[in-house]
C-alpha cells in the first residue's frame, strides 16, 4: 500500500484540532459527551460537512479514558441473570433480557422494537451500553441483527460484571456506529429442499 505524504498545509488547522480535543476530553473527564442529534445536523449545515464525517470523530471521544482492547469472545458460559427490564419511549420499547456470565467477560442482551409494521419503519441502533456503577469496564458491541421495526444486540463487557446485578442500572447512551458498506444484495429466492 502506497503512503500518502502528508499536506504540510494542514499543520497549523491539524495543531488545532489536537489542542481543542485536548480540551474536549479534559473538561468531559471521560464521559459520554456525543452532542445531540439536532446540534450535529446544524453544525453539518452550518460548516458544510457530511454527518458520515463528522459523527466518528464525536464517536471516537467517547470514553476516552478507557484504553482500547482487543474484542473479547466470550467462552464457557458460567450462568445466566435474568434482567427484564423495560422502558418504551417515543413508541420505541427497550428490553434488556438478559446477562450471560462467561469466564472473562459478560454479555447483555438488549432487544429495541416498535409497534410499527415492519414495512414502514427500518430501525439503525446507535447506542451504546453503559453499566452502573460499573463505568470503569470496557463496552462494545459483540454482534447485532436489524431489520424492519425490530433489533436484537449483544453487548460484551469486560471484565465481566459481578453476579448481583441489584445495584446495577443501565442506560443506551448515543454512540453512531461507522457505517459499513454493504456488499450487494443476494436475492435468495429459489425452494430449497432438506432430504
Amino acid at each position: 500500500m502506497m503512503k500518502v505524504p502528508y499536506d504540510h498545509r494542514l499543520q497549523p488547522i491539524d495543531e488545532q484540532l489536537a489542542k481543542l480535543i485536548a480540551k474536549r476530553w479534559k473538561l468531559s473527564r471521560g464521559a459520554n459527551a456525543y452532542p445531540t442529534r439536532e446540534l450535529m445536523e446544524r453544525w453539518c449545515e452550518l460548516y458544510d460537512i457530511s454527518i458520515d464525517v463528522l459523527a466518528p470523530v464525536f464517536a471516537s471521544m467517547c470514553n476516552p479514558r478507557r484504553p482500547m482492547r482487543h474484542p473479547v469472545s466470550p467462552q464457557h458460559l458460567q450462568g445466566v441473570i435474568p434482567v427484564m427490564k423495560r422502558v418504551s419511549v417515543d413508541g420505541v420499547t427497550y428490553q434488556i433480557s438478559r446477562v450471560e456470565q462467561y469466564d472473562e467477560a459478560s454479555l447483555v442482551h438488549v432487544d429495541v422494537f416498535t409497534g410499527e409494521d415492519a414495512e414502514t419503519e427500518e430501525l439503525d441502533v446507535q447506542l451504546m451500553l453503559v453499566v452502573e456503577p460499573f463505568t470503569d469496564r470496557q463496552v462494545q458491541l459483540h454482534r447485532g441483527h436489524m431489520g424492519g421495526n425490530q433489533a436484537s444486540m449483544a453487548y460484551v463487557v469486560t471484565p465481566k460484571l459481578p453476579d448481583d446485578l441489584t445495584s446495577a442500572t443501565f442506560r443506551l447512551e448515543p454512540y453512531p456506529f461507522p457505517h459499513r458498506r454493504r456488499p450487494p444484495e443476494r436475492v435468495l429466492d429459489q425452494p430449497v429442499a432438506f432430504e
